[in-house]
């Protein structure tokens, strides 16, 4: 026989035992109660959890005895009912706020004078226990009756982070208007930090939502107004929305104040670049180079990306390669092999340089439908043609309604019956 009761707080778990049984103290090895020892008893230990529900528990095993089964009885009918076992509150549907919130005040005491924080890390273990299984309405209801009578509970420790994941969770269940309440109620909490500006105004960018997007970073960027990130996204919304002279009227401003801020003049080209300005793209990148501050590789190979996407665009081929090889002098970005192998399969007619940069792309990503096609291409052109065969086949596997792959098929299906006749 066994009994899980729960308490709220470590301390309420002790006294029970210590009132129970008429000790003064508690002995505990691993969990395990080892002093008082309890005619009747078998067994008293300590849990956090009674299937998966969160908790000071306390788990009494009883021997199967007259006294076991007399404390057995005892304890049930002394006990309340609502901290035994599976009765303890703990919802797994959706209730009406008002519902969950007399359950969790009952439960967890928190109008009781002297409410300690134990109290309130175990309600928060309870709300991250709704998450783990997908319980997000429940876990809101939570939230809310948390920052209602405990607001400063989630301001510490980062704790207000789990609105953000809670916010995600709700937008792949497709609920934006829960997931962007999540995501005010930690502005609320914050509202002098940077981290919930820069979420609201991510979440709003990756959903299509950019006016929203550029009000969030304009309100942060009023009480940060150099943070990067935020810069970063309002010119990524402003872009998004074509509005590429408001981004570039801003950038312009930042930087007559800092004219050395290599990060500033990146975006400037990213912005130029976007309008087909590649010269003057070209230049705020090669700014963003002679800066003052080392800069970090990811940084520098992004740059070059962007001049050599610039003189690709203004079809200077020499000099975009020079800089796409200067790129892959940090990693084997595959838009840069991809776009070398066009250039010397297209432009220079470098058939082996073509297949050595396409093979380099494809065995960094071999599912790529695109760089079998190019392969394809290649031997096609070199007259490999089963080796041609293979690979259109294996891109038209992958890209069934690309036309080209197609094209190129039908094109070697010419060709293998011309050579065959």
């Amino acid at each position: 026989m066994k009994l899980n009761l729960f308490f709220p707080t470590k301390t309420e778990r002790v006294n029970f035992i210590k009132k129970q049984f008429e000790v003064d103290k508690v002995t505990i090895a691993k969990q395990t109660i080892v002093s008082p020892t309890v005619s009747g008893i078998k067994n008293m230990k300590f849990k956090s959890s009674y299937k998966t529900i969160p908790g000071y528990w306390i788990e009494f095993e009883f021997q199967d005895t007259s006294n076991g089964h007399m404390l057995y009885t005892q304890l049930n009918s002394q006990v309340d009912e609502k901290q035994r076992n599976n009765r303890v509150f703990y919802p797994k549907e959706p209730l009406r706020i008002q519902l969950l919130e007399k359950g969790w005040l009952e439960k967890y005491q928190f109008m009781k004078k002297g409410a300690i924080e134990d109290q309130w890390r175990l309600f928060y273990q309870e709300i991250k226990a709704h998450i783990k299984y997908e319980r997000y309405e429940v876990a809101y209801s939570g939230l809310i009756i948390l920052l209602k009578y405990n607001p400063f509970f989630l301001k510490k420790y980062n704790r207000h982070g789990l609105l953000e994941g809670l916010a995600y969770s709700f937008e792949e269940q497709g609920n934006m208007g829960k997931a962007i309440k999540c995501l005010k109620m930690q502005n609320i909490l914050r509202p002098h930090d940077v981290e919930p500006y820069l979420n609201m105004s991510s979440f709003y960018i990756i959903n299509g939502m950019e006016e929203e997007a550029i009000e969030s970073c304009q309100k942060g960027l009023d009480k940060h107004p150099d943070n990067e990130y935020l810069i970063s996204n309002l010119v990524i919304a402003l872009s998004n929305v074509e509005s590429y002279e408001y981004a570039i009227d801003f950038l312009r401003k930042k930087l007559e104040k800092q004219s050395d801020n290599t990060f500033i003049w990146k975006l400037m080209g990213d912005v130029l670049y976007e309008l087909e300005n590649y010269k003057g793209a070209i230049e705020s990148y090669k700014r963003a180079l002679k800066g003052k501050e080392k800069l970090i590789e990811e940084f520098e190979m992004e740059v070059y990306n962007g001049i050599a996407a610039c003189f690709y665009e203004q079809k200077e081929y020499k000099e975009a390669i020079k800089y796409f090889k200067k790129v892959l002098t940090y990693q084997e970005d595959g838009y840069a092999l991809f776009t070398l192998s066009q250039i010397y399969l297209f432009e220079e007619a470098d058939y082996k340089k073509a297949l050595y940069y396409t093979n380099q792309m494809v065995g960094k990503a071999p599912e790529n439908g695109y760089g079998q096609f190019q392969l394809g291409m290649i031997y096609l052109e070199t007259e490999s043609l089963e080796k041609a065969r293979w690979h259109l086949y294996k891109a038209r596997r992958m890209l069934p309604h690309y036309k080209p792959v197609h094209e190129m098929i039908d094109r070697l299906n010419r060709l293998q019956s011309k050579s065959s006749s």
